[in-house]
């Protein structure tokens, strides 16, 4: 009996000290969720940067995206299946401020560590929000827009997806700012919900019922080529100014061409790393979340022509 117990023993103590080894190497799960990763370079190299980050920092991380800019349901899909699935930490970017509430609530309870990058949602269950201050950013644009035209003229804002927190700060720090200590007015305000062809027809629709505009903000690179082709199929090539948003590549190459006059400049990288530093810092509980500061502004510039080319090297 004595030389059965002696082995089993053994095997018991040899698996107990065992248990604290095997919890030690658990690698925590990241989901990085984004809107879509097709024809938007900004969401791309965001999740990227997040992803990566969270792999070097001995997380298993992966990409998830909705499939579009208004696939509102379907992020709230993956969430509820990330859920099932007992995610450590999502970073997101959520499409709907309001849509994602009741997931987000639910993930909060069962332990989930979420942190919202780029945008943000409703309430208080994300750690933080790492993002552009986009309200001050489209700001920035407006006080140069105010200088070109001399303090008077017609403006349009052709704005990002209704419901979409980024396009709201976007289109109200530029709209909003604009008019103050100026004779400029804001004649019309269209969603070209994130795409080249919605703003290409929101922009002929403006333009066809006012005649007389003299700049046009985008507030994102990916709506700016559709904006300009409407400008052009108007005979306004050369007379409508149009300053853009996002700091692309794309967009910094349009400012060397003389095509539009300046470009708000974002940094997904940037964001993408931030945010996953912060999610699993609070997961390791390296970082205290309640000193978190409920939003992390990850910085901006304005880029016109005379900071093109070096502007080019931080480019996305």
């Amino acid at each position: 009996m004595r030389r059965i117990l002696i082995p089993a023993l053994c095997l018991l103590l040899v698996g107990i000290m065992a248990m604290p080894i095997l919890a030690a190497d658990k690698k925590p799960k990241v989901a990085v969720v984004v809107k879509t990763l097709t024809g938007d370079v900004f969401q791309l190299k965001m999740a990227e940067a997040a992803r990566d980050q969270a792999i070097q920092l001995g997380a298993d991380a992966t990409i998830y995206q909705a499939g579009g800019q208004t696939a509102v349901q379907r992020m709230v899909q993956i969430i509820e299946d990330l859920i099932v699935q007992q995610t450590d930490v999502i970073i997101i970017s959520p499409l709907d401020s309001k849509a994602v509430v009741p997931v987000f609530r639910q993930a909060k309870e069962e332990g989930i560590i979420i942190v919202c990058m780029d945008q943000v949602a409703e309430g208080d269950d994300y750690v933080t929000f790492i993002s552009t201050d986009n309200y001050a950013a489209a700001a920035l644009g407006a006080e140069f827009a105010k200088t070109v035209l001399g303090g008077k003229g017609n403006v349009v804002v052709i704005e990002g997806a209704p419901g979409s927190s980024v396009g709201d700060d976007r289109k109200n720090g530029f709209a909003e700012n604009i008019v103050k200590g100026s004779q400029i007015k804001v004649v019309a305000s269209q969603t070209g919900l994130w795409t080249n062809e919605k703003a290409m027809d929101a922009t002929q629709n403006i333009l066809q019922a006012n005649p007389n505009v003299d700049l046009i903000f985008s507030c994102s690179d990916g709506m700016t080529g559709g904006i300009l082709e409407a400008v052009k199929l108007a005979g306004k090539e050369g007379k409508i100014k149009v300053i853009s948003f996002d700091g692309s590549s794309f967009g910094i190459e349009l400012i060397k061409s003389g095509s539009i006059i300046a470009d708000v400049a974002q940094f997904p990288i940037k964001i993408g790393r931030m945010s996953a530093e912060t999610g699993l810092g609070v997961y390791n509980k390296t970082i205290d979340p309640a000193s978190l500061p409920k939003f992390i502004d990850s910085g901006t510039k304005l880029i016109t022509s005379e900071n093109a080319d070096a502007s080019l090297a931080d480019a996305f």
